[in-house]
């Protein structure tokens, strides 16, 4: 039981809107404008354009037994947000993270445009079970099977899983602003997947091009190709495999 004493405020991010189901972590909304000085022939600004608003969206919460509703944005980017009126709000990158020892996360980037038409609302799909792997057997959560913990159930030949994170990435171009100075539509282009994995080796390293494989991972951690991977040997540490890897829809065709 949570209560509030003495002065009123807003205490922690309950009250937040929530882009996808888990426990809430933070919140924000940076509404702003795009500030153009002008200057006149001595070099002195004689006057200030203040064009192009546009907010920045983040949102970060804990993975649950509930988060069956991730964000996939391959197909479409659009979204509702609680509180966000007017104009559209975009999603450009959604970031799921497992580290060892940790509950696993999620996070949200999008752009409110306020002066953007609703002419095309091709919406995100609130699809992905992120809850994933299963929890069953780590022995060490309890109540059992509430979160997501740790890396547990992520397995891989070469290594045991410290840290996993899956980012898919829309990139948003905007129009240039209107001759009022608004922005009234955007291209959702170019979507990749990507991965970020870090292993205590146990094997031989991986190379280039290799297609990364990654026991109990959600099924749109598949087929990557991986683009990097870097050895490292620290003092009073294992070795450890730091591995990027790239995703795009080609690869299924």
């Amino acid at each position: 039981m949570s209560n509030r004493y003495g002065q009123t405020i807003i205490w922690g991010p309950l009250s937040a809107p929530a882009l996808f189901t888990g426990e809430r972590q933070s919140y924000s909304y940076r509404d702003g404008v795009t500030k153009q000085n002008i200057t006149g022939a001595a070099g002195d600004n004689i006057a200030q354009v203040l064009h192009s608003r546009k907010a920045a969206i983040q949102f970060t919460a804990k993975i649950t037994s509930g988060s069956t509703d991730f964000l996939d944005i391959s197909d479409g980017c659009a979204i509702t947000v609680d509180g966000v009126s007017g104009g559209q709000v975009l999603v450009s990158r959604a970031v799921e993270t497992w580290r060892l020892m940790q509950p696993k996360t999620a996070s949200i980037s999008a752009t409110h445009y306020p002066d953007m038409p609703s002419t095309n609302t091709a919406a995100a799909a609130a699809t992905l079970s992120v809850f994933t792997p299963a929890q069953d057997g780590i022995g060490i959560v309890f109540p059992a099977g509430l979160l997501t913990y740790s890396t547990h159930g992520l397995t891989h030949a070469e290594g045991i899983v410290h840290e996993l994170t899956i980012e898919q990435i829309l990139q948003l171009t905007d129009d240039e602003p209107s001759p009022d100075g608004k922005l009234l539509g955007a291209q959702g282009h170019a979507y990749e997947r990507m991965i970020r994995l870090l292993l205590l080796a146990t094997g031989d390293a991986l190379a280039p091009t290799d297609v990364l494989t990654i026991g109990g991972a959600p099924g749109h951690a598949s087929d990557y190709r991986i683009t990097d991977c870097e050895q490292t040997l620290e003092d009073s540490r294992g070795k450890m495999f730091a591995i990027s890897a790239s995703w795009i829809p080609p690869y299924t065709d």
